[in-house]
């Protein structure tokens, strides 16, 4: 069966993770792990395939040991400068945090609100409900909570990649044509062979 690939769109990682970060900031903290960020993304592309029929970022998820793992996003936290060709389109010409042991500090404080010019409202509610639920988890529980059916498939797969129409939970009343509708290539959709 062909794979559902979307358009990863970088410039929305770097206002969602700038946003996090702010958060934190904001509570105290100076820095943010990467699980935390890798899984309130996987979060938030899962809860926008059910409410949006297409995911936020639209990057591609391996099935790793400890859960989901969006690869082009894990890039960017570990500021991987391929994708700063991709944000010069954006005007973005460094990440605004540093990295170090997989935690992620923002370069230079913020006294006000991020902006998130390049993520819709409805995408960065989704996002703000999808960290706050991973901010309340420890390790074992979000790695506890991304071990389900999408992942498990996943891990069967070649390299490990995981399906966006696995994601969609099972008790989703519409399931089915949600389904349908990412496999007939939807707006943002392309099938892969």
């Amino acid at each position: 069966m062909p794979r559902i690939r979307f358009n990863f769109v970088p410039a929305k990682v770097i206002d969602a993770v700038s946003w996090m970060l702010w958060v934190e900031e904001k509570n105290g903290k100076d820095r943010l792990d990467f699980q935390t960020i890798l899984k309130s993304c996987y979060f938030a592309d899962k809860e926008a395939l059910v409410m949006r029929r297409r995911p936020i970022f639209g990057a591609s998820y391996v099935a790793m040991q400890y859960g989901p793992v969006p690869t082009e996003i894990y890039e960017m936290l570990k500021c991987e400068p391929i994708w700063l060709v991709e944000l010069a389109k954006e005007n973005i010409t460094e990440y605004p945090w540093d990295q170090k042991n997989h935690f992620l500090y923002l370069k230079t404080k913020k006294k006000k609100r991020v902006e998130h010019k390049n993520i819709a409202v409805v995408e960065m509610n989704i996002i703000k409900k999808a960290f706050e639920k991973c901010s309340d988890m420890d390790f074992n529980k979000r790695t506890h909570d991304t071990h389900e059916k999408d992942w498990y498939k996943g891990t069967k797969r070649p390299k490990r990649l995981m399906h966006y129409e696995d994601m969609i939970p099972v008790d989703v009343p519409d399931r089915g044509m949600s389904r349908s509708m990412l496999k007939s290539g939807g707006d943002a959709a392309s099938v892969l062979v």
